[in-house]
C-alpha cells in the first residue's frame, strides 16, 4: 500500500484506528504478549536470584537476552522484508512459546540450572531479534497513512499501562502460582499472540525478487536510507537520543536514588513510575494533538529531554528528579510517536523491514553498550556528570536534526 503521506495530514479520531479489525487484532496481541513479559521478568528475576543469590547471575542472563537481539536486528529486518512481517512475528512468537514454556517445565520439574537458563536466554534474544523490525514494519500494511499517528499513540499509551500495572500484577499471582506458573502465563501469551495475528488479513503486497542473497537485500536498504536525507537523520537522531538516554536513566537512576538522593527502593520505584506517567501524558497528546512543522516540533521536544535529563543532575530531592523525569517521559513519547510514523509514512513498502529495523537498531541496538559506558562514567565522575553528559548526547541529536533541511521543513 502507499505510504507517501506528502500532504497535510488529516485528523481521524483518536480511536479511529480501534475501528479497523487488522489494527484491532494486532493491537489485542500484542497487549497481551506485553501482559506476559511482565510476568516472564518478574519469575526470572526471583528464579535467578533463588538458585544463585547474586545479581550478577540475574545481570548475566539478561545481557545474554539483549545481546544477540541487537547484533541480530539489522537481519531481522530484512528477514522482515523477505518474509513479510506477519510471517516472521507468528514465527517468533511460537519459538518464544516453546523456549519460555521449556523453562516453566524444567522449573516445575525441579530441573532447572543456571547453565540451562544461559542457554534459553540466548535463544530467546536470537529469535526475539526478528520480532522487532517485523512488528514495527506490519503497522503500514494494516492501518491508512493518515492513521498511523493515533495507532503508534494507542499502542505507546497501552504499553505504558501494561508497564504500570502488569508488574504489580504478576508478583501477586507468581506468589501463589510459583515461578513456573509465571513463566507458564508469559509461554500462553505467545501462544494467543500468534493466534491473533493468523487472523490478521494482510493485503497483498509484490514478493521480494528471487535469487538474491539477504547481503544484497540488506545493502540495498542501507542504500535507500542513505538515499534518503530524512529517513537517514531520524535514524541517526534516534541513535544518539537513546545511547544518551537509556544509560543515563536505567543505570544512573538507581545510582542517584541509592546515594545521592537517600531513597531506598520505593524511591526508586516512584521515579520510574512519574516517568511511566509522563510517558502516558506524551501518547495521549502525540495522538491528539496535530502540529504543523512536524521536524521542528520534534526537535524541540528532543531538546527538552535533553535538557530535563541534564537538569536531574541538580536534583536535591526525590520530588525533584521525579517531576523532571516525568516531563523527560512525557517530551519523550510524543516525540517518539512523531518521527516513527513519519519513518512509516516515508518508506516504501518493498523496504518498510530493513528501514524499521534500521531504526530499531539504532534505538535498542545500543542499549548494551550505553549500559556498560554509563556504568564506567558514573564510578568515574560521579552519578551527576553521568546525567549532564546523557542530557548533552540527547540535546546533540536535536541539533544534527536541525542541520539537516528536509528535517527543517518537514510539516
Amino acid at each position: 500500500m502507499a505510504t507517501s503521506g506528502h500532504g497535510p495530514e488529516a485528523r481521524p479520531s483518536f480511536a479511529a484506528p480501534l475501528r479497523i479489525r487488522n489494527f484491532r487484532l494486532l493491537w489485542a496481541g500484542q497487549s497481551i504478549s506485553l501482559a506476559g513479559d511482565q510476568f516472564k521478568f518478574v519469575a526470572l528475576s526471583w528464579l535467578v536470584l533463588s538458585l544463585t543469590g547474586r545479581s550478577g547471575a540475574l545481570g548475566t542472563v539478561l545481557m545474554l537476552q539483549a545481546v544477540p537481539r541487537s547484533v541480530l536486528m539489522l537481519l531481522g529486518g530484512v528477514a522482515s522484508d523477505r518474509l513479510r512481517p506477519r510471517t516472521l512475528m507468528v514465527a517468533s512468537d511460537l519459538l518464544r512459546a516453546v523456549i519460555v514454556g521449556a523453562i516453566a517445565a524444567l522449573t516445575a520439574m525441579g530441573g532447572i540450572t543456571m547453565p540451562y537458563l544461559y542457554a534459553l536466554a540466548l535463544l530467546f534474544g536470537v529469535v526475539h531479534a526478528f520480532f522487532f523490525p517485523a512488528a514495527s514494519a506490519i503497522m503500514p500494511e494494516l492501518v491508512p497513512a493518515r492513521m498511523l499517528r493515533q495507532a503508534n499513540a494507542l499502542n505507546q499509551i497501552t504499553n505504558q499501562v501494561v508497564l504500570a500495572a502488569a508488574p504489580g500484577a504478576a508478583g501477586f499471582v507468581i506468589a501463589a502460582i510459583g515461578t513456573a506458573g509465571g513463566f507458564a502465563v508469559d509461554a500462553a501469551s505467545f501462544v494467543a499472540s500468534a493466534l491473533f495475528l493468523m487472523l490478521i488479513v494482510a493485503p497483498a503486497r509484490l514478493e521480494p525478487a528471487g535469487g538474491r542473497s539477504a547481503w544484497r537485500d540488506f545493502t540495498d536498504g542501507v542504500r535507500f536510507v542513505r538515499a534518503r536525507p530524512l529517513l537517514l537523520t531520524i535514524v541517526v537522531m534516534a541513535s544518539v537520543f537513546f545511547f544518551g538516554y537509556s544509560g543515563a536513566t536505567y543505570v544512573g537512576l538507581p545510582v542517584l536514588a541509592r546515594g545521592p538522593l537517600g531513597a531506598g527502593p520505593e524511591g526508586l520505584g516512584l521515579l520510574f513510575s512519574a516517568y511511566g506517567a509522563g510517558a502516558l501524558l506524551g501518547g495521549i497528546a502525540g495522538g491528539t494533538v496535530h502540529v504543523g512543522r512536524r521536524g521542528l516540533v520534534g526537535a524541540a521536544l528532543i531538546g527538552l529531554t535533553g535538557a530535563a535529563t541534564a537538569a536531574i543532575a541538580l536534583a536535591q530531592h526525590l520530588w525533584q528528579a521525579a517531576a523532571l523525569l516525568c516531563v523527560s517521559g512525557a517530551a519523550m513519547a510524543w516525540v517518539g510517536i512523531t518521527y516513527v510514523t513519519i519513518v512509516q509514512q516515508r518508506t516504501e513498502a518493498a523496504f518498510m523491514g530493513r528501514v524499521m529495523g534500521m531504526l530499531m537498531f539504532g534505538i535498542y541496538g545500543l542499549y548494551p553498550v550505553s549500559y556498560g559506558l554509563a556504568g564506567w562514567l558514573s564510578e568515574l565522575v560521579g552519578v551527576r556528570t553521568l546525567f549532564v553528559a546523557g542530557g548533552a548526547l540527547i540535546v546533540g541529536s536535536a541539533t544534527a536534526g536541525l542541520m539537516v533541511r528536509e528535517v527543517r521543513a518537514l510539516d
